[in-house]
């Protein structure tokens, strides 16, 4: 018998897409779908879930590295509504749109207080801006180009190019704070 317990996993409650506040242009992109797969090290859950992309007609899992074999905004919607996925995501490609991905906002702008000015400003000159799938992160998408395709420093990540993030539509708004 496995040693390992799944239901011992506190699984987040999954965000729930709301198509419809999708933006057009991260529609245009190449997309996926995604299942909530627990990352093990040494047989042990880390805490922390794998989101990996898969084509949304083959359920496949693909590399970022191809973005010919990933598929449309609709085939993504189609395969999730069908029920076997947790959630869908956008491919970032280079081509014009930058990424943000803010793990755990609150305890990030806590210790980050810059983080979160930089946040607000964001929000206040309309950059789109949605709740993460465990409702603990936030996502920013913007246009733009930058001069290298990414960057990880602690639970703050920037991306324009060969990465692929999880997108909810569950729009965040500018609180007053």
């Amino acid at each position: 018998m496995n040693d390992l317990n799944l239901n011992i996993f506190d699984e987040p409650n999954w965000l729930q897409p709301i198509f419809q506040n999708i933006p057009t242009i991260l529609q245009e992109q190449p997309w996926g779908v995604w299942r909530a797969e627990p990352r093990l090290k040494d047989g042990i859950f880390t805490g922390k879930w794998s989101k990996a992309p898969r084509n949304p007609t083959t359920g496949k899992m693909v590399g970022t590295d191809k973005p010919e074999l990933f598929g449309t905004y609709l085939e993504a919607k189609r395969a999730y509504e069908l029920g076997d996925y947790t959630g869908v995501g956008v491919l970032l490609t280079g081509k014009g749109i930058v990424g943000v991905d803010i793990d755990d906002a609150a305890d990030t702008f806590d210790i980050n207080p810059e983080i979160k000015g930089w946040t607000k400003k964001a929000l206040r000159s309309g950059i789109y801006c949605e709740i993460s799938p465990s409702s603990s992160g936030l996502r920013l998408f913007m246009l733009g180009t930058m001069s290298f395709s990414g960057k990880k420093i602690g639970s703050l990540e920037i991306y324009s190019d060969v990465r692929f993030l999880t997108v909810t539509g569950h729009i965040q708004k500018l609180r007053d704070a």
